[in-house]
Order: C-alpha cells, then structure tokens, then sequence
C-alpha cells in the first residue's frame, strides 16, 4: 500500500462500472523482457487472507507472529471492524513489495491469491445465493503485458496462475466478514480473537493446548492431536468457531 493509504478497507463491492464474467476474454502477457517488468509489485495494495498467510510463512520458515510482525500492517474493514492484514510495502527495506528481488518475486510458487489474479481484481459482495464475486481489469497506463495477442478468458487465466486453491482457502474468512459487515462493527475483544483465529495459527496452537480452552470448546483428545499436527484443519476449525461466536450459525 501506498502512503495515502485508507484508515479503513472495504471488501465489499458497489456494482458501479461494468465487471468481467468468468468467460469473459482479454489479452495480457507478462515477462522479463518487458521494460515495466517487477513495476506493478513497486507500491503494491495486497490484502493477505490467513491462507495467504499459510503458505507463506511457511515457505520462509517463520512462526505466524514473525511473519506478520517483519511483513505486514493491519487496518480495520470499514463496516464490520474486523481486523485485516496488507504487506508492508515499506518494510523491511523500502518502498516496495517485501518479497521483490532483483529478478522478480522471491516468493513466486507461494505468492498471494491477488497476486495471482493480477492483472484482474475482484470484489465481492452477499446476495442471496451466498457471496458473488466480480471481476475487474486493471489495465496500469505503464503496463505493456496487454500488448501482445495471447488471449485469456478470467477462468482460465485462474486456472493458469494457480488461484483457485487460493481462493478455497480464503472463500470462508471472506464470507464471515461479508456477513459481519451487515450487522455492524464488532468490539476490540471480537477483534482479537478474529486476528488471533485468522492470522496466528502459531498462537491458536498454543492457546488449544491450554486445558481451560478445551474445556470451552469441548474438544477430545484426538480433535485435540489434529488440531495441533495440521495446520489447514487448525485453520477451517477457526473458521467454524467464528461462524459460530460472530454469527450464530450452527457449525
């Protein structure tokens, strides 16, 4: 993000130009030739889901609480509150994406979902079928990956870039907070424990060993060994506790 960052974040998506359907085509192309190569990743605006979150600390073999400390800022949604998490373009050594080498991404097998969608970019939003999502173009006046005549359609440049495991990943975290932002902004004790579930699974793991934790949640002894082995059922378990205590739903 950028200096003139937002105080808050929306999520949500207001249908005010014209969106892409998942058939719809454009042409783009990027490479090391290009003279705006690494350009775009300069002042990125990058919202990290905890999936995100996931694989990359992961891939640096760092604990939750390191990565998010050395790479990241937090900002609050604009109508729920809820806390979320952005790399840090201006840590730790400049203005540009943390992960930019000289020869591009360091991270690139493990990159962000928005990342990976680039150059289209989605919003979402409820309706009554659950959450819709839309799709935009964002055709940078310095970008030159449009020129050329190899043609996408958003689907299957998803498929190609690896977005749709992402996408899964986060597909809960951005459903609880679509739902959250139509009852309103939760308090600073809903906002730590949404942070601590979502972005610090490090932390949960500790906090679920705690014998006054299990006894609220009610949890056995092998949920218990699951829990603290693996980490994407200590996510989707985050998931069910939220949708539970921020929603009321059955989980």
């Amino acid at each position: 993000m950028g200096q003139d960052r937002p105080d808050v974040v929306s999520v949500y998506k207001q249908m005010d130009q014209t969106g892409l359907s998942l058939q719809s085509r454009f042409a783009f192309q990027c490479h090391p030739g290009l003279a705006c190569f690494n350009r775009c990743c300069r002042t990125p605006t990058i919202i990290l889901s905890p999936y995100d979150i996931y694989r990359l600390k992961h891939f640096l073999g760092l604990t939750s609480g390191e990565f998010l400390a050395r790479y990241t800022l937090r900002e609050s949604e604009e109508l729920s509150n809820l806390p979320l998490i952005f790399l840090d373009p201006f840590r730790p050594s400049g203005n540009s994406c943390p992960f930019l080498g000289d020869a591009g991404c360091l991270v690139y097998d493990h990159r962000p979902a928005a990342c990976r969608l680039f150059p289209i970019t989605m919003g979402s939003r409820l309706s009554a079928g659950g959450v819709e999502d839309f799709y935009f173009c964002k055709q940078l006046d310095y970008c030159q990956g449009f020129a050329t005549e190899v043609q996408w359609t958003v689907g299957s440049w998803q498929a190609n870039q690896g977005f749709v495991e992402y996408d899964q990943g986060r597909r809960a975290w951005l459903e609880i907070i679509l739902k959250q932002s139509l009852r309103g902004p939760v308090d600073a004790l809903v906002q730590a424990l949404f942070a601590t579930l979502m972005y610090d699974l490090d932390k949960v793991r500790q906090l679920i060993g705690e014998p006054a934790f299990q006894k609220d949640i009610a949890i056995n002894t092998e949920e218990l060994a699951t829990l603290q082995r693996d980490e994407l059922t200590l996510l989707e378990f985050g998931y069910r506790h939220l949708q539970t205590v921020l929603l009321g739903e059955k989980a």
